[in-house]
């Protein structure tokens, strides 16, 4: 159980701050549940209400990861890609299903990937399709909002550098 005041991530909210834990009754008569209220530091006027008993919900709030975990969980994601899929409309679908869920590890190897076709897309003095650019700066953004929480990274295009092993993490 997250107590008041800890920091989370939540799907492509990003990072939160469990502002409450209350109870509220949306709509059902007389039936009150209760739930995390968390508040996005990177919008401290939206609102979003986790139930507490919702496991499926609750189990996308997740703590942050310290230096070393970041590390160690890049450097066993280093190698992996996903399938590329060729058709730029399922491909797209695909990238925003990622990063809806912001679940970080996918996150990583989708990055992984992306990094990896624009690199081959720039080599052949092509364009790098809007989607994909797009996907990739969402992506950045959102493990860096996380990962610069607790570590010394410096921007968002340090994401790449540090998949590539080009750059180390210390904690804050």
């Amino acid at each position: 159980m997250f107590k008041i005041g800890s920091r989370v991530v939540y799907r492509s909210e990003g990072v939160c701050v469990v502002s409450d834990i209350r109870s509220e009754s949306f709509g059902m008569i007389g039936r009150a549940e209760d739930y995390y209220i968390l508040t996005p530091i990177s919008d401290n006027k939206s609102t979003v209400f986790v139930p507490v008993n919702n496991e499926k919900l609750v189990a996308y709030m997740r703590a942050l990861m310290s230096a070393e975990e970041i590390t160690e969980m890049i450097s066993e994601l280093r190698e992996q890609r996903m399938d590329w899929i060729a058709e730029s409309r399922a491909r797209n679908a695909a990238f925003k299903e990622v990063l809806a869920l912001g679940d970080r590890r996918q996150l990583i190897i989708m990055l992984n990937t992306l990094a990896e076709k624009t690199d081959e897309i720039k080599a052949a003095g092509k364009k790098i399709p809007t989607g994909d650019l797009n996907a990739l700066r969402r992506a950045e953004k959102l493990l860096y909002d996380e990962f610069s929480v607790t570590t010394d990274i410096a921007g968002a295009k340090d994401i790449i550098r540090l998949l590539r092993g080009e750059l180390t993490l210390n904690d804050k």
